[in-house]
């Protein structure tokens, strides 16, 4: 949350950080969530650019390069 206040003020920071407290439940597919550049209460669109190599191997087989 802290980073959501500090690139985007208080009021949005606040609400921005509540968002993604919220989300954070056992119903929601985990993984990393960075702030965004633009203020959102949504997930990021496309997690996988912010996974690690496993576990983006692991959940989005079809969306990895293969190593050959």
């Amino acid at each position: 949350m802290l980073q959501a206040i500090e690139k985007h003020g208080p009021l949005a920071g606040i609400t921005m950080g509540t968002a993604r407290i919220l989300r954070c439940n056992p119903f929601v597919r985990g993984g990393f969530d960075p702030v965004p550049e633009h203020f959102t209460i949504f997930r990021n669109p496309h997690p996988e650019r912010y996974e690690d190599e496993i576990i983006a191997a692991k959940f989005h087989p079809d969306k990895v390069k293969s190593k050959e």
